[in-house]
């Protein structure tokens, strides 16, 4: 697996950071497709702009990471999970729902 650096809690970096790994692994998980790029980016977006910077858990982002870094290595479970995530993501923007 891809090794991380651990994110300090709750620094204004440390949110930048974060956003920018969940952002790149996300792209390389969905393999730069279109429309999937443009759902995780907005889910992201909107996760990050809504959520206070006290919900902020590093744990939880080095979770993720590893969860994206196993989609984007291989088509198994974690791929699968992934696609229909963003399925479900892409198909309640369609009909103008929130992510």
């Amino acid at each position: 697996m891809h090794s991380h650096t651990p994110l300090p809690p709750n620094s204004h970096k440390a949110l930048f950071k974060a956003y920018r790994h969940l952002y790149t692994h996300a792209l390389r998980a969905v393999q730069y497709s279109k429309p999937a790029r443009f759902v995780c980016r907005d889910h992201l977006r909107a996760a990050f702009r809504d959520s206070p910077a006290q919900n902020f858990q590093p744990d939880r982002i080095n979770r993720t990471l590893e969860f994206l870094d196993g989609a984007a290595k291989s088509k198994g479970i974690e791929h699968k999970v992934l696609k229909n995530l963003v399925f479900v993501w892409w198909e309640k923007s369609k009909l103008g729902q929130r992510p």
